[in-house]
């Protein structure tokens, strides 16, 4: 029998000093799990327990070779480390993100990198796994424990992100909780080794009131608007020499994911100009292959710097394309292909200057229109040395020092009514804009340059990946009766407001296929529908590319354009024959007036106000109700047992149940090397009675019961019930500091 139950006994105890401090981790972990891993959060956070759990064991193992441990955990650390570092290395070798980037900025801005989250399952989890086992079972150390509970505040601050209430709960709980444990395990700890207690219960309890009453304070005072240099910089861990970047300095290789962003609503810079601007489109960059639901730029193009610039140059800009039909037509050599004087008209003539500011945004490109003049730029922090890729306004390397912030002047051409009036008046296909080419290449009109530069456009930007058959019909569906390019463009932007398609921050789909989006959901954010609109007009056959940047329309006091990180945008720019590149903004406009909504003092905005305050309130109440519980458990217990004694039939079960109530309790409040519940009834009472608790008459009457059979009357139960409510604080050992001070 006794062998049976020593087994299960070291279960027990296994669990008692084990299951918080792994508890902790595993709720810590998935917090830090849920803002890097998309999917899959439950799965390695059950893994990454299984691993708490083998390194919990080879500690134990360890732990009693006082010399040997130190080598042993220094050569797995420095395994762990170097398994770490290949991890890292291979992250940035096959993304380009840096670890840096990854780890503090958003994951919709810089994407998910595989080789990354491995290293947080392995590398990250040891480190905090050796902290939890140290400060919980080898060392008891309040401190340490606070120490990894404050990681994923860490985190989450510096990716600008919320942690859920639910986990902000369950974790604050469960540290409170483990606050207990660690009072215990002390305990236990000073009556091995005769040492005195430094932690006691009045500490615990007063330190636990504090830090919830001051966090709950802190929660519920509302937000200033001031910002640390920390909060303006987010690339403040950067390391680059004679710079100062930010985490929106880099041009990206991939587009941004299409679902499930974040903004903070952080000002990026301002923008100014003399003239009237209601709202402009400030591009960053676009991306021409559409692979695995995400837009890249294509192989042999992927370098900013390198075989890129001489690709797509200024022949295609609007501007320069308009410039070369006009010339064109003057001579009256294309009238019969359709090219006449009368089609050109004040389009592409008026300059719009602005000036753009921003005193943390260092970006190495300029975000600007798609019509902007490179040669007008002016820059009190870049040395001259710009350059026009693809429509992205980039420095050149070579000629341009950096410095902090932003502050540009220059002119664009603003795409206005005239301009769209021009482009609808063309009437060029494919076929019809080559022969005009072809025969200004025989003229000497136009280069064989300029002439492979824009036939280059129809073969780079008709890509036929990710149209799917659906898509493709729909697209013929939408341009049926459509006469020009153009026409069947605005054609595919009235569908989505026709239609009544939705845009919705907060929504992330079952499925993230663009066909789900048209057919299903009706339902997304401006890279969804940007996407759409290019893989349709691709499937047109008309070059189109998915571009990313910043609508620019909020306007504050002072007049001033106000971008936003809210503001970033994803648009359209599709090559109309003739014309060259024009933007078209598929997205449905309740874009615009939700991002109002988020930076306004509206109705809406006030609700979505009290309800986070209604739920940091709640989260309050929570704490303090499970710290009263906790505080109060003994009491809660008792109370519990009392309204149980009522429910008893007969005075025999009440009075086992009170005797067994008496032994539970001087079995908690001993030592634990004490074996309470083999003592006889005479043992147990003069244990109660060195506690000055009066049970003889509990204790004789279970006697009689338990070996006589005898049945107590009522009156009898009552008056051992009576002593037993007036000495259980004694027996549990609450009194045990009063009795000392009265031995004194």
């Amino acid at each position: 029998m006794t062998e049976k139950k020593e087994p299960l006994k070291w279960l027990y105890a296994s669990i008692a000093k084990y299951f918080l401090p792994l508890l902790l981790g595993a709720v810590v972990m998935n917090v830090i799990f849920s803002t890097y891993y998309d999917f899959f959060v439950r799965p390695v956070t059950a893994g990454f327990i299984a691993y708490e759990c083998a390194l919990f064991w080879f500690f134990e193992k360890i732990k009693k070779r006082k010399i040997l441990r130190f080598f042993v955990y220094t050569g797995l650390g420095l395994v762990v480390l170097t398994i770490s570092g290949w991890l890292i290395s291979s992250g940035w070798r096959d993304s380009g993100v840096s670890f840096i980037d990854w780890f503090y900025v958003n994951s919709q801005e810089v994407g998910s990198v595989f080789y990354y989250n491995i290293f947080l399952f392995v590398g990250l989890g040891f480190f905090l796994i050796s902290i939890l086992y140290y400060f919980t079972v080898y060392r008891f150390r309040i401190f340490g424990v606070m120490l990894v509970t404050m990681f994923p505040f860490v985190i989450y601050g510096k990716r600008a992100q919320n942690i859920s209430t639910l986990s902000l709960t369950f974790m604050m709980t469960v540290f409170l909780a483990m606050m207990l444990h660690q009072k215990v395990m002390a305990d236990d700890y000073t009556n091995k080794k005769g040492r005195r207690l430094l932690m006691n219960r009045s500490y615990v309890i007063g330190i636990s009131l504090f830090v919830t009453f001051v966090g709950a304070v802190t929660m519920m005072l509302p937000k200033q608007q001031y910002q640390s240099q920390l909060e303006a910089n987010r690339g403040i861990f950067k390391y680059y020499l004679n710079s100062n970047t930010t985490d929106y300095d880099d041009l990206n290789d991939v587009s941004s994911p299409r679902f499930g962003a974040n903004s903070t609503g952080e000002i990026l810079f301002k923008a100014r100009s003399q003239h009237s601007i209601s709202s402009v489109y400030l591009r960053r960059q676009s991306f021409d292959v559409f692979r695995a639901d995400q837009w890249v730029l294509r192989d042999e193009y992927n370098t900013w710097y390198g075989a890129r610039d001489n690709v797509d140059n200024a022949v295609n800009s609007p501007a320069y394309i308009h410039e070369l039909m006009y010339n064109m037509a003057k001579t009256g050599r294309y009238k019969d292909l359709g090219l006449t004087e009368d089609l050109f008209g004040s389009e592409y003539k008026n300059l719009t200057p602005i000036t753009l500011t921003g005193p943390s945004y260092s970006p190495s490109y300029i975000p600007a229109p798609l019509m902007t003049d490179v040669d007008s730029i002016t820059d009190n922090n870049y040395n001259k040395g710009y350059r026009t890729v693809h429509g992205e306004v980039y420095f050149e390397r070579g000629n341009s020092t950096r410095y902090g912030g932003l502050s540009v002047n220059f002119d664009y051409l603003q795409e206005g009514n005239a301009e769209y009036s021009y482009v609808n008046r063309l009437g060029f296909t494919r076929e019809s804009f080559e022969k005009i080419l072809t025969r200004g290449v025989y003229y000497g009109d136009i280069t064989p340059e300029d002439y492979s530069q824009v036939i280059r456009v129809y073969d780079r930007y008709t890509d036929k990946g990710g149209i799917t058959k659906p898509i493709a019909d729909l697209a013929e569906d939408i341009a049926r009766g459509c006469k020009t390019d153009f026409d069947k463009c605005e054609a595919i932007v009235d569908y989505f407001i026709d239609n009544d398609y939705i845009y919705d921050l907060d929504y992330i789909p079952d499925d993230e296929s663009i066909d789900y989006f048209l057919f299903e959901s009706k339902t997304g954010v401006c890279t969804s529908y940007a996407t759409s609109m290019v893989l349709m007009a691709r499937s047109l056959g008309i070059p189109a590319r998915y571009v990313e940047g910043f609508a620019a329309y909020e306007r504050n006091d002072d007049d001033e354009i106000v971008v936003r990180d809210s503001h970033a945008h994803a648009f359209v720019e599709a090559y109309i024959a003739g014309a060259g590149w024009v933007t078209f903004d598929p997205t449905v406009p309740d874009y615009k007036d939700r991002a109002s909504e988020g930076n306004g003092n509206n109705a809406a905005n006030a609700i979505r106000t009290f309800m986070d305050y209604f739920s940091k309130i709640a989260l309050f109440l929570g704490v303090v109700f499970v710290l009263v519980f906790v505080i109060f458990l003994d009491r809660i217990i008792e109370f519990f047992f009392r309204i149980r004694m009522k429910f008893r039939r007969t005075t025999q079960d009440k009075t086992l149940a009170l005797y067994k109530r008496i032994v539970r309790l001087l079995e908690i409040s001993s030592d634990k090397d004490k074996h309470i519940r083999g003592m006889t009834p005479q043992e147990i009472l003069q244990l109660s009675i060195s506690r000055e608790a009066e049970v003889s008459r509990a204790v004789s009457l279970f006697e009689q019961v338990c070996f006589g059979g005898y049945k107590p009357a009522e009156v009898e139960f009552e008056a051992a019930y009576s002593c037993y409510k007036q000495s259980w604080k004694a027996l549990a050992g609450k009194n045990k500091k009063r009795s000392a001070k009265a031995a004194v």
